[in-house]
């Protein structure tokens, strides 16, 4: 079994943390730390978008590894490797990996996110470092979550923001919003303020005879991607130490997700190699 979606933004996601991965293990390798890599949404270890876009043509593409395997295949590699998804099918291919692998210490886990990564967060000790993957297939991730990993000041962030299922949540016109998404965007964003925060008012030009008037009309419109996307940023920068300029994944020119880079730990010195990292890897992305 294996996922069939996605395309090149896929690819390019995948390859921008297997080059932080690799980066991690090596700068860390002789610092006697104990180093977890942990994927939240691990899915079944294989991806098989079946065709990608290639300048505008649809041509076919053959399976290839996702975030599991690719982690796995890491070397030097990480001392203990957490797999977590709720999907009972893809955790019958996460624990036949496992056994592909046995000098791997492997941990696989059926929670929901939110219940998985608090707790483990939890376990970290002070020799304790890790990289936490949280690639969600909608908009299961609560900001809450992130408020834990935060707090752990040892865990450096992957993350892909839904960007695009919240402004399918989010209509530019406030008064298309729909009232049973309301609790799912709150949690996603981790406020009930959002609307206040997403919302500006829409201005109009009235022209008089001898001057121009400016008032505002009395709906609201969302803010834009580029808008929507500073203000995410915003946010995780007021509760992480350090966040990378993100790295926005697209479909035909389309915004799909922002891919975050977040780092808990509060050492300057740390977060600073890894944004050096950071910043050369996503520069050489196309």
């Amino acid at each position: 079994m294996k996922h069939t979606f996605g395309g090149l933004w896929t690819r390019k996601k995948l390859e921008v943390l297997e080059k932080y991965l690799k980066f991690y293990t090596t700068a860390l390798k002789n610092m006697h730390l104990n180093l977890h890599y942990v994927d939240a949404f691990a899915g079944t270890g294989s991806q098989d978008p079946k065709v990608i876009e290639s300048q505008g043509e649809i041509i076919p593409s053959e399976d290839f590894h996702g975030s599991v395997k690719t982690a796995l295949e890491i070397e030097p590699g990480f001392n203990h490797y957490h797999f977590n998804d709720l999907n009972p099918d893809h955790i019958k291919e996460l624990e036949s990996i496992q056994l592909e692998h046995p000098s791997k210490n492997i941990h696989i886990t059926q929670r929901d996110v939110n219940l998985f990564v608090p707790d483990f967060c939890k376990t970290l000790k002070n020799a304790d470092r890790a990289v936490l993957f949280l690639d969600p297939y909608s908009t299961q991730l609560d900001w809450d979550t992130l408020r834990y990993v935060a707090a752990s000041k040892k865990i450096d962030l992957w993350m892909l923001f839904p960007i695009s299922a919240l402004t399918r949540m989010t209509p530019r016109d406030h008064a298309k919003i729909r009232p049973e998404w309301s609790g799912t965007i709150t949690r996603l964003l981790g406020t009930d303020e959002w609307e206040n925060a997403l919302y500006k008012p829409e201005v109009m030009q009235v022209t008089g005879d001898f001057f121009d008037d400016t008032d505002e009309a009395e709906s609201a419109e969302r803010l834009n991607v580029d808008e929507l996307e500073g203000w995410i940023t915003k946010r995780l920068r007021e509760t992480f130490c350090y966040v990378a300029k993100p790295y926005r994944l697209t479909n035909k020119n389309s915004p799909l997700f922002t891919f975050y880079f977040a780092v808990s730990n509060p050492n300057e010195k740390a977060w600073r190699l890894a944004d050096r990292a950071v910043t050369s890897i996503l520069k050489n992305q196309h």
